[in-house]
């Protein structure tokens, strides 16, 4: 075979080989913006905190991360921080009595079937009283960490929170980066 046919075909191979590598790349790319918007748009919520009901913990202003996919893996617990849907919107809160509990407030105190919870690594603010509720089935009581923030199931309006109504729980906080916290 001449030296010049040769040349040739070692030329073709190699923009052959190179357009190849180009595709390669711009497939990995693809499936990687394609994954990245799985993530973010169908299993894990990027959210904005807005008000102070559950400060500490949550302040005005951070993002979290809410699990859409856990409420079909297990069936939320107590402590759980969970985003919920009212007629009047999105809400964040934590679950406190679960379904065929009753929940009552002292003096700011949660008893739950009349025994107290212990709250001290979240509650901050113990205010006001509530006469015992019992929890239907299939539905949660929760309550904000900061209880003078009184958009809750104390509220008749909004009650114990079906199951259904629940969105996700919330995992992660990403921001501000100081208070990178898992929530489990």
């Amino acid at each position: 075979m001449s030296e010049t046919r040769k040349r040739r075909r070692t030329e073709g191979r190699a923009r052959t080989y190179r357009n190849a590598r180009r595709i390669g790349w711009l497939f990995s790319i693809l499936v990687s913006i394609a994954v990245l918007g799985l993530v973010f748009f169908v299993w894990l919520a990027p959210l904005r905190i807005v008000d102070e009901s559950m400060a500490p913990t949550l302040n005005s202003g951070e993002m979290v991360l809410c699990d859409r996919l856990a409420k079909f893996m297990r069936m939320p617990e107590r402590g759980d921080i969970v985003l919920f849907s009212t007629d009047d919107g999105l809400f964040i809160k934590r679950i406190v009595g679960m379904p065929g509990e009753t929940v009552e407030l002292v003096e700011g105190r949660i008893f739950i079937n009349s025994i107290p919870l212990d709250e001290s690594s979240y509650a901050v603010n113990y205010v006001g009283d509530m006469p015992p509720v019992d929890v239907p089935a299939g539905s949660v009581f929760v309550l904000g960490d900061n209880r003078q923030e009184m958009y809750d199931s104390r509220l008749e309006s909004v009650g114990s929170i079906p199951f259904e109504r629940i969105q996700g729980v919330l995992r992660l906080r990403i921001a501000p980066f100081g208070r990178i916290a898992f929530f489990s």
